[in-house]
Order: C-alpha cells, then sequence, then structure tokens
C-alpha cells in the first residue's frame, strides 16, 4: 500500500461528498486507501461512507482532530499518510506528485501542497492544470494543517499527534515543530493544487461552542515551545518580505502558493 489518506470528519456531508468524489476521480495509478475517522456525526454521512467502499471509524462523540488523526494513523496500511480536511478538493495525480517530491528530496517532514481558498467559483481542473504547469517547480519552507502528506516512518521517529489539543488547533504546529528539532524540514508545493472551501467544520464549531479551546490550545503551544509574540518591527518586516516574495511569483508565474 503506498497511501493512507485520512480524513476526519464531523457532519457537513456535502463537503465530504466532494472530497472524496474527488479522490476516487484523481488519484489513479497509485494504491491508496480512504479511512474516513466519524467524529461524531449526527446527519447522514455515516450511510454515505458505508456504501462507498473506504474503511470507517466511528466515534460515538467528537474526540478531537488529534485524536482522530491518531486512530487512523494506528490502522493505516500505507507507507506514507496523507491527512486532508473534508472540505478540500484535490487535483489531477496529486499523490504521484506528493510521491515525485518526497523522494527526490531527503529529510522531507510535512508536505503540503498549494491552495486557493474560499468559494468555488472557478474552473477548478482548468485552473489547476494551468497552475501546476506554472508552479511545479516553485516550493517553500512550511506547512498546510489542512493537507498533510507524511512518511509514516517520520512517526516512528518523532511519535503521533499530540492529544494534549482539546478539539483541533495547535497539534499540527506542535508536530510540524517536533519534526523540525528532529531534522526534517517541511515544505509547501506548486506540484500539487487543492481547494479549500476554508474550515467549514471548525468554524461550525466555534460558532455553536464557542472558540476558548482554540484560545486554550494557542496559550498551550506557546507556553511549551516558549513562542513569544515578535515586536510590531519584526512583525512588519517578515509581512514586507513575504509581500515581496508573492509580488515577485504574482508576476512571473501568474500565482501565488496561497491563493484566495
Amino acid at each position: 500500500m503506498d497511501v493512507s489518506i485520512i480524513v476526519p470528519v464531523h457532519n457537513e456531508l456535502e463537503y465530504t461528498k466532494k472530497c472524496i468524489e474527488s479522490i476516487k476521480k484523481n488519484s489513479e495509478n497509485i494504491n491508496y486507501e480512504i479511512i474516513i475517522i466519524d467524529n461524531g456525526s449526527r446527519d447522514e454521512t455515516g450511510d454515505f461512507i458505508k456504501g462507498i467502499g473506504c474503511r470507517y471509524i466511528y466515534n460515538n462523540e467528537n474526540i478531537g482532530v488529534a485524536k482522530a488523526w491518531n486512530q487512523g494513523i494506528k490502522n493505516s496500511k500505507g507507507d506514507f499518510v496523507c491527512i486532508i480536511n473534508n472540505d478540500i478538493i484535490v487535483c489531477k495525480d496529486w499523490l504521484l506528485n506528493f510521491l515525485k517530491f518526497y523522494k527526490a528530496k531527503e529529510n522531507i517532514g510535512i508536505l503540503s501542497p498549494a491552495t486557493r481558498e474560499g468559494q468555488l467559483n472557478y474552473n477548478f481542473e482548468k485552473y489547476s492544470e494551468d497552475f501546476i504547469k506554472k508552479m511545479k517547480n516553485i516550493k517553500k519552507k512550511g506547512f498546510c494543517g489542512w493537507c498533510m502528506f507524511i512518511k509514516k516512518d517520520r512517526l516512528g521517529k518523532i511519535g503521533l499527534f499530540s492529544e494534549e489539543y482539546e478539539t483541533g488547533i495547535g497539534e499540527d504546529t506542535d508536530f510540524y515543530l517536533r519534526l523540525k528539532f528532529a531534522g526534517f524540514e517541511s515544505f509547501i508545493t506548486g506540484a500539487v493544487f487543492i481547494h479549500h472551501f476554508g474550515s467549514i467544520t471548525l468554524n461550525k464549531i466555534k460558532q455553536n461552542a464557542g472558540d476558548k479551546f482554540e484560545k486554550d490550545n494557542i496559550k498551550r503551544l506557546n507556553a511549551k515551545w516558549n513562542i513569544k509574540e515578535e515586536n510590531y518591527l519584526i512583525r512588519k518586516t517578515k509581512n514586507f518580505v513575504k509581500f515581496l516574495k508573492n509580488l515577485y511569483l504574482k508576476i512571473f508565474y501568474g500565482h501565488t502558493l496561497l491563493e484566495k
């Protein structure tokens, strides 16, 4: 088995349908499995998943994304795992392009795709084809928590995702920092393009239950890694450098690695 795709869900069936449909359509010529972790959905998500040939794990309540990801990893058969949100649409040959990038470079931690966020108000297939043609050789250090492609032996070296972060927020950055500390560098690549509707499930949870968990998780992350707020001048300088890099990409390639 090459890749195990792990998709945590909590209601939002229409987005899950779009996500699974795009995976099945665009993952040819590779041996993969889909593992869906259902965090207590109360809509028709379960009935849908049981009829599409995916591996399915159901939790009676929302145990949070870190625990759900770890459930999927523990039950996975692939040499690589790809953890994605259910509000994502993937491009043609996305897994193959992830694998090519990963195998061409040593000591990679997380590999994430270029992303366009927001409404799907454009021709995704045509746009993604044009994007990859122009941006396939563009990369930058970093990661996107909504889509993380990881060689599973990395998990054997640094462990699974930390479950101290409740619901969601912080566990992905914690994992990224642990990888970096262990000598693995993470990248965002223009060789893979996805559409991300924009943290649909997490935003719905915050609407219903508030954002206290998010604030608590950020405090926990900052305390654990001794992350201090940067002063105004440093923030402004970094933002200006980021603006110049994106302006360069936009002028010479017509795209940036994160679009909205």
